[in-house]
């Protein structure tokens, strides 16, 4: 085995838990690769300007499709919850191993697997978060409204809690040292559990969407998909661009992205053969990793700030300075998806695999519990590393033209009339180093 900067240990064959040294040849110069991506964006704002000079969504329509049987929610919520349980096992009492597919369900599907299925499918994780099940079913013992808790949480509080939980997992992930021994995993785990359970409690359940990491992360992927929930259980599909132009973002939404795209973009530095050779075996190692992830979400934080606020001067009668950031903040849902592709798509799939193999034997002791023991796991994308690195390329800077659409949306509403072009400099600018800053930290050696 061999230690990783942040303590993780890898196994021949296997790929680094927290990401992937996803470095690969480009099919073309790198300077070429980063000038037509700006250029992407600068013709694609100029083809907006010209041809969407008005809001265009304003309401969440959308086609009905029906009500979600209460059923079949409580039955997925069961299945989710039994499963976690069999997690809880191998993580109490399972080989303190990188084959315990406890590792790979935390750093692979937990974590990069709610992007896909929060962007295809909603807010599945909200739906069937095993927390939220726990909790309703203890209400229910003790006769009591889950809605209520001991004191009502202000509404100022919003995702706030989530977005220091997604700094705290952004530690574990990249900084923590021995991150994949289940002495490390269990003491996060326990946090995670009594944090979000006995604030429910407290606060009631609308606590568990304002701490829970991962369910603030998939409700924020969610916003843009076309599969959109609304009250009762009834189910829409939508444009996801109409979905995030209406969609309200809540306190906090703005330290949510900051930790996601700073968490991923320090991900990425920390590849670097600079960060290698300079950081990476400063020891101790925590201080030194803990303000590299800090910074670079500080920094996603400020930047982004400075350039929504840039757009006051421009704005319609009535819009607040202090609210600007979180009224652009769905703008940057699809850079994150974007990045969430490009960086951890190789993971996903190869951990993945290793880890639904391992479910079936989670306490290491020779069982086939589902009949995928047996099974090998295929790493064709190894085999193609230029189709994986335009997968990349295709992924960050789409994700930007699809977050110029949907600023160019929001800008409109925002802004004056006659300010239309002006007004969205800022962002643009903004987008266009967030795409080069991206591509640079992803592609450099």
């Amino acid at each position: 085995m061999s230690a990783e900067p942040g303590g993780l240990m890898i196994t021949s064959g296997m790929v680094p838990m927290h990401g992937i040294a996803s470095r690969h040849d480009l099919p073309l110069p790198f300077e070429f690769v980063v000038i037509g991506a700006a250029l992407a964006l600068l013709v694609s704002f100029v083809l907006l300007f010209v041809a969407w000079r008005k809001p265009r969504y304003t309401s969440r329509r959308g086609r009905a499709l029906g009500r979600m049987p209460r059923g079949v929610v409580w039955a997925a919520r069961l299945l989710v919850l039994a499963l976690y349980g069999l997690l809880a096992t191998a993580l109490i009492a399972g080989e303190d191993r990188i084959t315990n597919p406890v590792f790979g369900w935390v750093y692979a599907i937990m974590w990069v697997g709610v992007v896909p299925i929060s962007l295809l499918f909603g807010p599945v994780w909200k739906a069937v978060n095993p927390i939220r099940t726990i909790h309703l079913g203890l209400c229910a013992a003790l006769r009591i409204d889950p809605d209520e808790g001991m004191i009502t949480l202000p509404k100022w509080v919003g995702i706030w809690p989530a977005a220091l939980g997604l700094i705290v997992f952004g530690f574990l992930e990249l900084v923590q040292p021995n991150n994949t021994t289940l002495e490390v995993l269990r003491f996060y785990a326990a946090i995670w559990f009594v944090v979000l359970l006995v604030g429910a409690v407290v606060g009631g359940q609308r606590w568990i969407g304002a701490a829970d990491p991962f369910e603030a992360y998939g409700s924020l992927v969610a916003a843009g998909s076309p599969v959109q929930v609304g009250r009762d259980r009834v189910i829409t599909l939508m444009n996801p661009l109409r979905a995030l132009a209406t969609w309200k973002p809540p306190p906090g939404t703005v330290a949510v992205v900051a930790a996601l795209l700073g968490s991923t973009a320090f991900d990425s530095f920390a590849n670097t053969t600079f960060w290698i050779s300079n950081a990476a075996n400063t020891d101790p190692y925590e201080p030194l990793g803990t303000l590299g992830l800090v910074g670079f979400a500080a920094v996603v934080a400020v930047t982004f700030c400075a350039a929504s606020m840039a757009m006051a001067p421009w704005t319609r009668k009535g819009a607040e300075l202090r609210e600007l950031p979180r009224l652009m903040a769905g703008t940057v849902i699809p850079i994150i998806v974007g990045y969430a592709i490009a960086h951890y798509l190789s993971m996903l799939v190869v951990e993945g695999q290793r880890t639904i193999n391992g479910l079936s034997d989670p306490l290491g002791r020779g069982w086939n519990l589902f009949g995928t023991a047996e099974l090998g796991v295929n790493t064709f994308l190894f085999d193609f590393p230029t189709v994986t690195a335009v997968i990349q390329l295709v992924a960050i800077v789409g994700g930007h033209i699809v977050g110029i659409v949907s600023a160019h949306e929001r800008s409109l509403a925002v802004l004056r009339s006659d300010a239309a072009v002006v007004g969205q400099i800022p962002m643009l600018v903004l987008m266009i180093f967030y795409t080069c800053s991206g591509l640079l930290l992803l592609f450099s050696p």
